[in-house]
């Protein structure tokens, strides 16, 4: 861990995989930390601490932290971090709008409606976006993850601007050994987020929720690639900027050479660990952000065949069975 610039007070909102992961490390770096859980997380956390085992070095750590089982009122923070899914989201929202003291929320997480709702609530200066850089999940209090080394967490303003805040905030996470990216356009960066994971998840959901079963069916990778482009269609038609603008490279590549190199994730731990077991746990979310997706092609009239076949895959009772083994 590095020693932080800056000694800062944090809210962690969102007790499970990922908000203990960023809270444990945070409070390691030396910061105050303060995290909001209900329920049964709140009395793991009150009794063990934050308790994180990684999977690749299989090393254990245990880190104490405050904890409440509730939104702070009138607390001061210098910055409320905001971890759920966005089924959570509204829920969340509420609680959060009683604190008026803290000056800055980072709500990172799956989103391609926009950020009307949470402006809303928070109000638009205080509110900045982000997404994380792991996966796992949780057996009874211990948090069994992986992080995504070759990648860090992406942060931005609403405006665009690298402020000092997100310098101040993404300093913070640096001195946890977490690595940051910066974006100018984070609102656009989560909406192609979802474009490429939506397809993704619902082509696993269509390989009976086995990514190694996935990696055996190139026909549906094809299909997911179809729904991706499909996705980016209709997020350029409503006219956002492709963000990051590598994507655009991303989609050049043809698929004879996409298909392998997706098999070849698809066929790992990381894959497995990082996104799978999140994506079985999450089909409530997945179906929120697909519909997030339809209503943007609505709007913009343009017709999405291969994301709606998709989409039914993420309804569990639709079977797997209704898969064909193709080659």
């Amino acid at each position: 861990m590095n020693k932080p610039a800056r000694k800062m007070k944090v809210l962690v909102f969102g007790a499970g995989v990922l908000g203990s992961l960023y809270a444990a490390r945070l409070q390691d770096a030396g910061h105050q930390v303060t995290v909001v859980a209900r329920g049964k997380r709140y009395n793991e956390i009150k009794e063990h601490g934050i308790v994180i085992e990684y999977y690749d070095s299989k090393q254990r750590f245990v880190t104490a932290v405050d904890v409440l089982d509730r939104m702070p009122a009138d607390h001061y923070y210098d910055f409320c971090l905001v971890v759920v899914q966005k089924t959570q989201l509204h829920s969340a929202l509420e609680a959060l709008s009683v604190n008026h003291k803290i000056p800055a929320f980072l709500i990172m997480g799956n989103n391609a409606e926009g950020q009307q709702a949470i402006t809303e609530a928070l109000g638009r200066k205080r509110v900045l976006l982000g997404f994380p850089n792991a996966g796992g999940e949780r057996e009874g209090h211990l948090v069994r993850l992986m992080l995504v080394k070759i990648k860090g967490i992406t942060i931005g303003e609403l405006d665009g601007t690298i402020s000092k805040r997100l310098k101040d905030i993404a300093a913070a996470f640096r001195a946890g050994g977490i690595k940051v990216e910066f974006s100018r356009n984070m609102d656009a960066w989560l909406r192609y987020h979802v474009a490429m994971v939506g397809p993704l998840v619902n082509a696993l959901y269509m390989a009976g929720s086995c990514n190694y079963k996935l990696a055996k069916k190139p026909w549906i990778i094809k299909k997911c690639l179809q729904g991706v482009r499909e996705a980016f269609r209709v997020l350029k038609a409503n006219r956002f900027p492709v963000e990051p603008p590598v994507m655009n490279i991303l989609l050049a590549i043809p698929n004879f050479i996409l298909v392998p190199m997706l098999r070849r994730l698809l066929n790992s731990e990381l894959f497995d660990i990082g996104a799978a077991r999140h994506a079985r746990n999450a089909r409530e979310e997945m179906v929120r952000l697909n519909e997030e997706l339809f209503a943007l092609a609505r709007k913009a009239e343009v017709e999405t065949p291969v994301l709606h076949e998709l989409h039914r895959y993420s309804d569990p009772s639709f079977s797997s069975s209704h898969t064909q083994d193709k080659s």
